[in-house]
């Protein structure tokens, strides 16, 4: 099955995000799904209008914050949760913290396995001071001055099974074409969908969860009909996605496939007179060169880094994850980091001297093994290093 339809270069450096052939007019409609693995990073812009729906992992940081300034993006209109797992919501802790403005933040009405206090999108919100606005079927909401509507679909009501199943689901409706976003929906919340009658025609769909073998059936797949079928995962992060029935049953139902694993930065989808296109956009950008990490110490909690080049190098935009507690630090403005020095970040579990202070405590984990990866301003892996353990 072919999947992309032309390949082109993410210009970074100039703010520029193109695709095949010149700039959508205003009132058109992109869709840029942001290659962060496995999980969901959906950047929408409709018009003057733009949101992001889901955030990822927290590590995903870098390849977010290179896509929206790819896009021009310097403020965000709205801020969508589908659901609670992390790989969606894991990087709304980053994104509160950061300088882009959100106007608004929305969220399922429906979620398990958390607090209202401790939910994720409470959180992001209240960093900001602002409240989370609550989605259910039968909401809609218009966007901007675009004349477009993003229509509330699901959910209808709490399954308390699986938090994939109280994901949000929402059609965008525009002079353009329509969109269906599905986020993480499995087979019952998909039945429950279907039962309801909607029509569910659609040019582009964001296949739910993965396009996992939970998700995505025959009667769905035909109900949607969607030209273009979008598809946000990593097979080696999740073995077996996209399952290959998955895709079966998009390409009966005249459905051309995009996978964000294909793509380097991730997928553009232009939507103009009921026409998706997508292209593949890859970084174009050298790999970095230099900076590694030089040690771990778990007992101190400490990380080291050196420079083995021969040129001084910007940390701007860079950034510490450690994998098992999933604990990240950006490094501040105007770090640099100088050909053969070392750089030490501790944090407050570090009883000797650091340079840097990763304001958290025990982020290296002393009894499990753990690793702790730097990332460059693009987000991608720079280097990695384990505890020892």
């Amino acid at each position: 099955m072919k999947r992309i339809i032309c390949i082109v270069a993410l210009l970074l450096v100039t703010g520029l995000l193109g695709g095949c052939g010149a700039e959508p007019a205003n009132g058109s409609v992109r869709l840029f799904a942001v290659n962060v693995g496995k999980g969901d990073a959906l950047v929408l812009k409709v018009g003057e209008w733009t949101a992001l729906i889901d955030v990822g992992k927290p590590a995903a940081m870098g390849r977010i914050r290179a896509a929206l300034k790819g896009l021009g993006v310097d403020r965000l209109d709205a801020v969508f949760l589908t659901h609670t797992d992390d790989d969606h919501a894991g990087g709304l802790e980053w994104l509160a913290e950061s300088g882009i403005p959100v106007d608004n933040w929305y969220a399922s009405a429906m979620y398990i396995g958390v607090k209202a206090k401790k939910h994720p999108m409470v959180q992001a919100a209240n960093r900001r001071g602002q409240a989370v606005q609550w989605l259910e079927r039968g909401d809609a909401l218009t966007l901007g001055n675009s004349g477009a509507t993003l229509r509330v679909l699901a959910p209808a009501t709490l399954f308390d099974d699986k938090d994939d199943n109280n994901s949000l689901v929402m059609m965008l409706e525009s002079a353009q074409g329509k969109m269906l976003l599905t986020g993480d929906m499995e087979l019952p919340e998909e039945a429950a969908l279907l039962a309801q009658g909607d029509d569910l025609k659609c040019d582009v769909l964001k296949v739910p969860n993965h396009g996992d073998d939970d998700t995505t059936s025959a009667e769905f797949a035909s109900a949607a009909g969607a030209k273009l079928a979008v598809i946000s995962t990593d097979s080696q992060e999740k073995p077996d996605t996209p399952d290959p029935g998955v895709l079966s049953r998009l390409k009966a139902a005249g459905s051309q496939v995009a996978v964000t694993q294909d793509a380097g930065m991730g997928l553009l989808v232009t939507l103009k007179g009921g026409v998706p296109t997508v292209v593949s956009v890859d970084i174009e950008a050298p790999p970095v060169s230099g900076p590694y990490i030089a040690g771990v110490d778990a007992g101190d909690d400490r990380i080291t880094l050196g420079n083995s080049g021969s040129a001084a190098v910007s940390l701007d935009g860079f950034y510490l994850y450690s994998g098992k507690g999933g604990e990240m630090f950006a490094f501040p403005d105007g770090t640099v980091l100088s050909p053969g020095a070392a750089l030490t970040v501790g944090t407050n579990s570090t009883g000797g001297d650091y340079d840097l202070l990763w304001d958290d405590k025990k982020v290296v984990n002393r009894k499990k093994k753990d690793t702790v990866y730097l990332y460059d301003n693009y987000g991608r892996i720079v280097d990695s290093r384990d505890n020892g353990k």
